[in-house]
């Protein structure tokens, strides 16, 4: 009778203010989630979530569609479980690990098919990749329960996909006063405000994933390996301490007043709201599972241009990933030298995520015309492969000499014999890790043993010493082998997610119908790049007598550096320099003066400029500037 009194309330209620119950609930053959089931199918979500034909619901203030359900479903969260690059791995990693199936296959499907993983434990009933194939809830991919059914107790401390749901069916929101009686009606689960879903615990289940080594007859190691460490990176960073979460750049709020559910006028709008797209970085993967809809079996859904708008929604977060600043030049003994900033926009590591992200810079020099290349430096080839790239793996570079010098920001796995994998379950520590640090990050944070710094970037100091800046420095020299005249210079910071080197490896054993099936789709993928920032400088003068520097860069260096005093010390390999007059300069990477003065070994260094990266530059008697050195005030 409670019952009945309440849908009839509710009923009349709405039909009073001149509204309808949606179709679906019209449809008695539709019912709530059956009781035994203690997460919900998006598909349960869609009826007042999804798309609204009256153009009531679910748009911003300039009526764009913002549906929750059709956004989600084009993005990485919704399509985790079709990824054909995770069906190609995880097959290959049973198959060469096949005395661990189990354990490789609960891993992955843990973060790739979180509900029927979840589901099946409950009903006390085993999982695997195959089933999964057939199940509605383990296809539904990180859909909505996965993340509004994670109770704030305990919230951040899974990993590995351990993280904890709600089995008493409900689901927290962020808005205050949610109403309750349509869903807890037609769906059977009771919606409940708790703002906790803001934070950027409710990732870190997923986004930290701690693999175990297997040896090669695939029995445990022992040892662990971390294979991503997102959420560690965040909270090594100073996001945490303003307030930042993962949502605030991947699920972006916008200011504008929205009615969350369909065919309801009583509701009010709600604000801030956060659009479902959960932008990220992997354009490459949405716009090969957009041309391969069919062959993937992915289920019917918004039309193109949605694929489309997902899709340029995550490049567009690519772009604001990085950023690019370029010191001023000079000309040594036929070379050009410069250096460049890379400065880490993102509250983690970039690339962050699966091991086979990177990113690098690309230098490109041209003649006046922008015909000839004078000299290049990390293009791809046709095999999507970055030339000059050494093997095992590219060293960290604090100085590039030369066209085969490229600087790539990875992290690179090696195994129990110390070489190079691409296989999960073989990896045992890293070889190397540059990937570009967030702001505000420490090495002695209680995280950093999870998102450590690997191989030659701990001896740079303009990486590691200057790391709570967010930046890497990198110098330029190059040779101009004669060249004069003016040049244009085209500086690019590039990111892959699905690099060449990585598949082919992956490829060798398409053997494997997922492999196979992945590898058909790759081919028109293996030169698929993003561009972060660009910088392009023209008409730069070649002629030594621009600048005419009488030494070396390298006859300049700066002590201590990052400067966290007022005193720098100056050595340079020409003691004359110091009783000859010379003068000094501090410039901002903008080019803008902020102090200068006589040249001596020790300056005191205003302390009321702005933390940051400056040029120290010295100046000769006739105003030209010679050496240059870039240095970090803490």
């Amino acid at each position: 009778m409670i019952k009945f009194g309440f849908v009839f309330l509710i009923s009349m209620s709405i039909l009073l203010l001149g509204s309808a119950l949606p179709d679906t609930f019209l449809d008695p053959t539709r019912d709530p989630v059956p009781n035994s089931q203690k997460v919900a199918h998006s598909s349960h979500c869609a009826g007042c979530h999804g798309y609204d034909e009256t153009g009531l619901a679910l748009v911003d203030a300039d009526g764009n569609d913002v549906s929750i359900y059709d956004d989600w479903q084009i993005s990485m969260m919704g399509l985790s479980a079709y990824d054909p690059f995770w069906r190609a791995t995880i097959t290959h990693e049973v198959s060469q690990y096949p005395a661990a199936k189990s354990a490789i296959e609960s891993t992955c499907l843990k973060c790739h098919a979180p509900l029927g993983t979840i589901q099946a434990h409950l009903d006390g009933r085993p999982y695997s990749y195959d089933l999964m194939l057939e199940d509605s809830l383990g296809l539904d991919g990180v859909s909505c329960s996965a993340c509004h059914q994670q109770p704030a107790q305990n919230l951040g401390k899974g990993f590995s996909g351990n993280f904890s749901i709600d089995t008493n069916r409900v689901l927290f929101g962020q808005f205050p006063n949610p109403f309750q009686g349509p869903m807890q009606i037609y769906v059977g689960f009771e919606p409940k405000f708790s703002d906790h879903i803001y934070s950027s615990g409710v990732c870190a289940g997923c986004h930290t994933l701690i693999t175990e080594t297997l040896r090669d007859d695939g029995s445990p190691s022992g040892n662990y390996f971390v294979e991503q460490a997102t959420y560690h990176e965040w909270l090594n960073s100073s996001y945490p301490a303003q307030g930042k979460e993962c949502q605030t750049c991947h699920l972006p709020f916008i200011s504008d007043g929205v009615v969350i559910a369909t065919d309801f006028k009583v509701l009010e709008k709600r604000k801030p709201f956060g659009l479902h797209q959960y932008f990220g970085a992997n354009t490459a993967m949405l716009d090969l599972m957009k041309t391969n809809k069919a062959m993937l079996g992915l289920p019917e859904g918004p039309p193109e241009q949605a694929w489309e708008e997902s899709i340029v929604n995550n490049r567009e977060s690519l772009a604001n990933a990085a950023a690019l600043t370029i010191s001023p030049m000079t000309i040594d003994n036929d070379t050009l030298v410069f250096t460049v900033q890379v400065k880490n926009k993102t509250g983690h590591k970039f690339p962050s995520g699966y091991p086979s992200r990177l990113a690098w810079l690309q230098i490109v020099l041209l003649d006046e015309n922008g015909q000839d290349t004078i000299y290049a430096n990390g293009l791809l080839n046709a095999q999507g492969n970055i030339i000059g790239r050494s093997f095992p793996f590219e060293p960290h570079h604090q100085i590039s000499t030369s066209s085969d010098e490229v600087q790539i920001y990875e992290m690179v796995m090696g195994d129990m014999n110390g070489q190079l994998t691409t296989r999960l379950n073989a990896a045992f520590e890293p070889l190397k890790d540059n990937r570009l640090l967030p702001l505000g990050f420490r090495t002695d944070h209680a995280a950093y043993d999870t998102v450590a710094v690997w191989g030659d970037a701990l001896l740079d100091p303009e990486f590691a010493g200057g790391s709570a800046l967010g930046q890497d420095i990198i110098e330029y020299r190059i040779p101009l082998n004669g060249n004069t005249g003016t040049a244009d210079l085209d500086i690019s910071l590039r990111y892959q997610s699905l690099p060449s080197r990585w598949m082919n490896d992956l490829f060798e054993h398409d053997s494997i119908s997922e492999v196979a099936q992945f590898k058909s789709m790759y081919q028109d993928y293996k030169a698929f790049q993003e561009l972060i920032d660009r910088k392009f400088i023209d008409s730069i003068d070649l002629l030594p007598s621009a600048i005419d520097p009488i030494e070396s860069i390298t006859s300049l260096e700066l002590f201590p550096n990052p400067l966290t005093g007022t005193t720098l010390r100056v050595s340079v390999s020409n003691q004359k320099w110091l009783s000859e007059g010379l003068q000094f300069e501090i410039i901002t990477t903008t080019g803008a003066l902020v102090q200068k003065g006589a040249l001596s070994q020790t300056i005191t260094v205003d302390r009321n400029l702005p933390k940051g990266v400056y040029f120290f530059i010295l100046v000769d008697d006739m105003s030209r500037r010679m050496c240059l050195k870039p240095f970090v005030l803490l």
